[in-house]
Order: C-alpha cells, then structure tokens, then sequence
C-alpha cells in the first residue's frame, strides 16, 4: 500500500532525509544523486517535502526543523506538527531514515537543551525515527569543521546520547563531511545494502 505526499499524489518505497535547518542535509542529497535540491534563502525557511524520484525509490528531503528564520513560533509549531503526522502516515513506506546532524555543534547545542532541562530537538526527533522506522542512520556531518584530534570523543558523546534515548537500538553512526565527499560512499553502501535486502534496484548514484 503507497502513501501519498502533501498534493495527495500516490508515493511508493521513501528514504527519508531529516535534520536540523543548516546541517548540510541538501549538500549530502546533492553528493548522493547529483541533483540540486531547491533551498530557501534563509535556514529553515523551506517548508515542504521534496521527492527525488530515484526510481525503485524515493528520497524525501524533510524541511529542517527546529529554528526557521522569519517565521512565527506558531507557524514553526505548526511546521513540526505537519512534518511529524505526514512521517507517522507515511511510515509503512520509510526504508530508512537518515537524520543529519551537525557533528561541529551537537555537544554545544546538547549542553544549552539540557541547561533549560530540554530534550535537544536532535535527539528528540531520533527518538521519534526509531519508533515509527524499522531503520534509522544518524549522520554525523560537517566532520571537516572540527579538530582531528577530538573527532573521536566528539562522535562517542553523540553516540551515548543517542543510546540513552533509546536503549532498545544501538545506534549506527556515520561521519561525513558532505562538502567534500568524506564519508558519502559510507552512506550510499548502506543505502544499496538496504535496497538489495529489499529487493529493489540500485539507482546510479553521483559518487562511485
């Protein structure tokens, strides 16, 4: 049974692409499939999927959530709402799930949340993925913009914290620098391994 997009048009088998406004997640669809995805002049400022048809498949570009600049808190509540019910509504068609997060700032940003005694919006919608996907890949991205020395204890912080808000799954973490190409083919073998597991047809991706 296909789902259906914000038009009502039937959609097939998705990858869902998730993150943040401003983690690269549209550098990494770009790197992946060669094909420019459509950005708004300010972060968060997209506020509809975008499928890119990749034949057996679809990829479906989220709008970032969290901050959108310009926008009320209204609209961006509403924004999230509407995200999260299409993703409930589509979740018997989700392959996987790939949340982006911005390796560079997840500690600091994780250290302000819980400050106020928040949950950060990252680890919130992991959580969310894990409970209505059979798969999720956390993405580290934007690896380039910290230093080679504390990479490791960086990508092991995230790791716990996303272990911690979800005991039942072991988290699959990849580093990437988007940007540059780091880490991509990572990515696009678990991709394919997921698509052969399924028995669905390898698209040609951009990176090799």
């Amino acid at each position: 049974m296909n789902g259906q997009d914000h038009t009502g048009k039937e959609i097939g088998p998705l990858i869902v692409f998730a993150g943040r406004s401003n983690v690269g997640k549209s550098s990494m669809i770009r790197a992946l499939t060669g094909k420019k995805v459509l950005v708004g002049k300010r972060p968060g400022s997209t506020r509809w999927e975008q499928e890119i048809d990749m034949g057996s498949f679809i990829i479906l570009d989220i709008p970032g959530f969290g901050f959108m600049a310009g926008q009320s808190k209204t609209t961006i509540e509403e924004t999230k709402t509407r995200i999260i019910q299409n993703l409930e509504r589509w979740s018997n068609r989700i392959l996987l799930s790939v949340l982006i997060v911005d390796i560079s700032l997840f500690r600091e940003l994780y250290e302000r949340w819980a400050l106020r005694g928040e949950v950060p919006i990252d680890v919130e919608f992991y959580s969310f993925l894990c409970e209505i996907t059979p798969r999720v890949v956390v993405v580290a991205n934007k690896a380039d913009k910290v230093k080679k020395h504390n990479i490791q204890s960086e990508l092991e912080f995230l790791t716990l914290k996303l272990r911690e808000a979800v005991l039942e799954r072991e988290p699959t973490v990849i580093v990437t620098a988007a940007l540059k190409r780091n880490g991509v083919l990572d990515l696009k073998d678990l991709i394919d391994e997921i698509l052969t597991e399924e028995g669905l047809d390898i698209p040609r991706w951009a990176i090799a």
